[in-house]
């Protein structure tokens, strides 16, 4: 178990509340150091029309922005108050949102993030967990909303399907999980060809300990049979691959990720 410097996007949001509240739960599990990145860019009005709005009004419309991130930082601040000051931290970026998490990214071992939001009146501040999964290079936890963090558990799910995000996904989950996890390896498909694909992922995590039980379901909607079987083992962290599509084709047609992203109850760690 090496996570020891978890990345939580926060800012400010009830989706980012509950993902700082779960990020927590892990660093305190894993005696971690625990960062919270606020990555803003200019609002979305002074980006529109900075050339037409009056000095005047630009400056009061920054000053208004300053003062909202001096209370995203204080709501951190107090949300975390009782772990150890000298393993809590705090980062204001300005950039693209997006970018700028990513760029921060690269120096953790882990980024925990929210939901997307439905409505935001901080638009220039709002992180999506879909553009930093694909393109991080970082393990992501996506933390549900209304998720309770005291459920966090240390039984996994590892959703199985051969390919490299998925091998990703295994590698990074092992660094985070503690020596009595128990995992449960899930293949989608006919039984004998299931296992066949799972044994070196089931292989693989006995050697380093775990106990392993693995699942074969024959199903047509995988995104589905996923949260299922989720929701039977009472999983408290469901592992997969992100992402093996093209975007435009997940974009058009919608794929597992983004369908357990939007109906999982519990975190999920993506890898790509």
């Amino acid at each position: 178990m090496t996570i020891k410097n978890i990345l939580v996007a926060y800012n400010g949001s009830p989706q980012a509340q509950g993902a700082l509240k779960t990020a927590l739960v892990m660093a305190e599990r894993y005696g971690a150091h625990l960062t919270g990145v606020l990555a803003h860019g200019l609002p979305n009005l002074l980006y529109a029309y900075g050339g037409h709005v009056p000095q005047a009004a630009m400056d009061q419309l920054e000053e208004a922005d300053k003062a909202h991130r001096d209370e995203v930082r204080k709501a951190f601040l107090e949300t975390t108050s009782g772990y150890p000051a000298n393993m809590t931290h705090f980062l204001d970026v300005y950039g693209e949102a997006d970018e700028m998490l990513m760029e921060v990214a690269l120096g953790y071992d882990l980024i925990v993030m929210g939901t997307q939001e439905k409505r935001s009146d901080f638009q220039h501040m709002e992180v999506h967990a879909d553009v930093v999964a694909r393109n991080s290079g970082k393990p992501v936890v996506v933390v549900p909303f209304g998720y309770d963090p005291t459920a966090y558990n240390d039984r996994v799910l590892l959703a199985w399907d051969g390919k490299r995000a998925a091998s990703r996904a295994m590698s990074d989950a092992i660094h985070l999980l503690k020596a009595e996890s128990e995992i449960s390896v899930l293949c989608v498909g006919k039984a004998e060809k299931a296992e066949a694909s799972a044994l070196p992922a089931v292989s693989n995590l006995e050697r380093h300990g775990f106990a392993v039980k693995l699942i074969t379901r024959k199903a047509r909607k995988i995104a589905k049979t996923v949260l299922q079987v989720a929701e039977e083992e009472k999983t408290g962290m469901l592992v997969m691959g992100a992402y093996e599509h093209a975007k435009i084709a997940e974009d058009l047609f919608g794929g597992v990720t983004d369908t357990v992203l939007k109906k999982a109850t519990v975190p999920v760690l993506l890898s790509h």
